[in-house]
């Protein structure tokens, strides 16, 4: 089945023929499964996918969460991902950041592994791409289990579980939340637009104790460090007025994180949906509404690959809170070009934090997620199809997100 970009009549999925010959068995896609083609987007995580025939929207508006159990895969959604980014330093000192994403498109399985070693400055994506099959890709419901070929994410009593494998290197995670869930948006509704299905469900843990290892030429180096997860699911359609956005997970050392995400317009500012959330130390989390937040780019940086400019540097300023930061990357080139998977270009990367609280000094480490930035020709999806996060371009035009 086919389905055509609306800026032209030619086919967003290549003939049968030409993808049984790109890809291999382990990922031909059965295309009676899907009904829109997938341009992921971040995704953002930010974001992918398509949409399963027949698959049941869930009502808008919030729903009754429990944890474990809304940790685990939720089939009813078209689009369903798990996010953990963090950072990790070796022994040494020597800073590393991680990025592993899960995701569930109806029967397609996705993956994203992006590893930034800071002393190197250099970054490095692995992707999967797979049929969600028993002993292949899984998803398990009513608890956190999902896998993909060597890759797994799982969840039993607060502690999250990660292996992942790729250019030569093995890491091998345990993550322990430091804090319970928090419920983004409108307890846990997170609204992208104004739309019936510009939503998602979306659920984050803030802070995560890390530690584990780094296997790489046959050496084992223990990590540790600090990680933030992410779940979202549902239909999650980008409004139209759209064109990506910038999203944004601070974690400073007085115990506080930040999350914040800018629906961008084609001109550049926010969109009314664009807002944030601030989680004390101790005590319950505060919505942020846009109006109260200052973001300015201090840099810029443009990939030798795709050739988009990425903002690189920011300064982010919440008068309310009596806080002000600076963000820096730990290196520019942080890019994910996900041709083998998802087929869209993004920056996703680790950040440094200087920042003042209350008029006092207070360090700290961030992920920024760019998306729609880069607009590229990806075998299969069409010409100039925009990158606009974790999403999929579906069949009427819009864009399906998630984050």
């Amino acid at each position: 089945m086919r389905r055509l970009n609306e800026n032209d009549q030619r086919p967003l999925l290549p003939t049968e023929e030409a993808r049984d010959a790109r890809h291999p068995p382990s990922i031909r896609r059965r295309p009676a499964l899907f009904r829109s083609s997938l341009v992921l987007g971040l995704l953002g995580l930010p974001g992918l996918l398509a949409l399963l025939a027949g698959a049941a929207a869930p009502t808008p508006g919030p729903v009754p969460l429990s944890f474990p159990r809304d940790h685990g895969s939720h089939p009813a959604a078209s689009v369903e991902w798990w996010y953990y980014t963090g950072h990790l330093a070796d022994p040494a000192g020597r800073p590393y950041g991680f990025q592993l994403t899960f995701f569930r498109v109806g029967e397609l399985a996705l993956a994203h592994f992006g590893w930034s070693d800071g002393g190197r400055r250099a970054f490095q994506l692995e992707e999967k791409a797979h049929l969600a099959l028993p002993g292949i890709a899984e998803f398990a419901e009513g608890r956190l289990a999902v896998t993909n070929e060597d890759w797994s994410a799982v969840e039993g009593r607060g502690v999250h579980r990660l292996r992942m494998t790729g250019g030569g290197r093995g890491v091998e995670l345990e993550l322990s939340a430091v804090k319970p869930p928090v419920l983004q948006g409108d307890r846990g509704f997170s609204r992208k637009g104004p739309g019936e299905k510009e939503y998602s469900q979306y659920v984050s843990i803030t802070r995560l104790a890390a530690r584990g290892s780094l296997t790489t030429g046959g050496r084992r180096v223990p990590l540790t460090g600090t990680a933030w997860f992410d779940h979202e699911w549902g239909p999650g359609v980008l409004p139209q007025a759209a064109a990506g956005w910038d999203w944004f997970a601070l974690q400073l050392d007085d115990g506080s994180e930040l999350m914040l995400y800018r629906m961008r317009t084609n001109e550049g500012g926010a969109t009314p949906f664009s807002s944030g959330t601030f989680v004390p130390a101790s005590g319950a989390p505060e919505r942020i509404r846009w109006e109260d937040i200052r973001l300015r780019a201090t840099g810029e940086w443009r990939s030798p690959r795709s050739g988009a400019r990425y903002p690189s540097g920011w300064e982010i300023s919440v008068p309310r809170l009596r806080l002000e930061a600076k963000l820096a990357p730990l290196f520019p080139d942080q890019e994910l070009v996900t041709e083998k998977s998802t087929g869209v270009t993004y920056w996703e990367g680790a950040c440094r934090v200087e920042a003042r609280r209350d008029g006092r000094p207070v360090a700290g480490r961030a992920y920024a997620e760019l998306t729609g930035y880069a607009r590229r020709d990806v075998p299969g999806f069409g010409p100039g199809t925009p990158a606009v996060g974790r999403g999929i371009r579906s069949a009427n035009g819009g864009r399906e997100i998630l984050k």
